[in-house]
């Protein structure tokens, strides 16, 4: 993994228990998805990255390491097709104070995992959503580590057997709790407006969903999506760097729609998958006999 400028095993990787990562959830992070090395929306984890660090006042990490910093993790690990996360905390000082000291140093830390092939996009997952007030606190653009206001309503539904749980604040969608939200109104995919009050995360994958649609021509657009219209919707996605794309068939206890997949995911899905194939610059068509199924 990489720790402070170097390649060091896991096992030799460790920070300060002063480190206001650890003690204050003082940090923001990044993960960015790879197919055959080439990475996803590259330039908007480091605009998100760089937009992250000023609004949290973080010094001393520049943004555009973040590109030289995967490539050595992914020729470290001998991988292609993975994910990389990116953490930068504010560093560590010699006690805990709330107040950070000056010209503290930040702890930079990434690691690599492996991830599916863009081959596998084609099979979409259906999972099953429960929804629950968005709680969490107001500057929800800005990527930080300090997630237990999204963990809570994970752990609340985690007996329900859901796999996601899709936040409303005030009677409009907000996101999930890990992802980007379309929902199909009126044979339209629509999404929440990231500028919002509050704001929400500006997923890049929600991005690349955008301009998938706008280039195979599915009706999409970005709007206020009210609790009531996500309820009533016959189709639901979700997006996500790491899940890519995933298939609402349940939301509390109730099918969205036929209960399975339905022709707009179908349609949404393709046109993402060979978005990100032209990006990556790999094969992403689909093979027209092969039907995209759920597992």
């Amino acid at each position: 993994m990489w720790l402070n400028g170097r390649l060091v095993k896991d096992s030799d990787a460790s920070i300060s228990v002063f480190d206001r990562g650890f003690l204050f959830g003082d940090a923001v992070y990044e993960v960015v998805r790879f197919f055959g090395s080439r990475p996803v929306g590259m330039d908007l984890h480091i605009a998100r990255l760089r937009r992250s660090l000023a609004l949290t006042s973080i010094d001393g990490f520049d943004a555009a390491e973040f590109p030289q910093i995967c490539e050595a993790l992914l020729q470290a690990n001998s991988l292609r097709d993975a994910s990389v996360y990116l953490q930068v905390t504010r560093g560590a000082a010699a006690q805990r104070t709330h107040l950070p000291t000056p010209g503290m140093m930040p702890t930079i830390f990434a690691c690599a995992s492996a991830c599916g092939a863009i081959s596998d996009l084609d099979r979409v997952p259906c999972v099953s959503c429960n929804t629950a007030p968005d709680q969490r606190w107001l500057r929800c653009e800005i990527k930080t580590t300090a997630l237990l206001g999204n963990l809570l309503p994970m752990l609340a539904a985690r007996d329900l057997g859901s796999d996601e749980v899709i936040l409303i604040r005030n009677g409009l969608l907000s996101e999930g709790t890990s992802t980007n939200v379309f929902a199909e109104v009126s044979g339209r995919l629509v999404t929440p407006p990231v500028e919002s009050t509050p704001p929400i995360l500006n997923g890049v994958m929600r991005t690349r969903l955008l301009e998938a649609c706008a280039q195979a021509g599915i009706p999409c657009s970005v709007r206020p999506v009210s609790d009531s219209e996500l309820r009533r919707a016959t189709e639901i996605v979700l997006t996500a760097s790491r899940r890519i794309f995933s298939a609402v068939t349940t939301l509390d206890g109730t099918p969205v729609g036929s209960g399975g997949l339905g022709p707009l995911a179908r349609r949404a899905n393709a046109a993402l998958v060979a978005r990100l194939g032209a990006e990556c610059e790999t094969d992403a068509e689909l093979p027209l006999s092969r039907p995209i199924l759920a597992p």
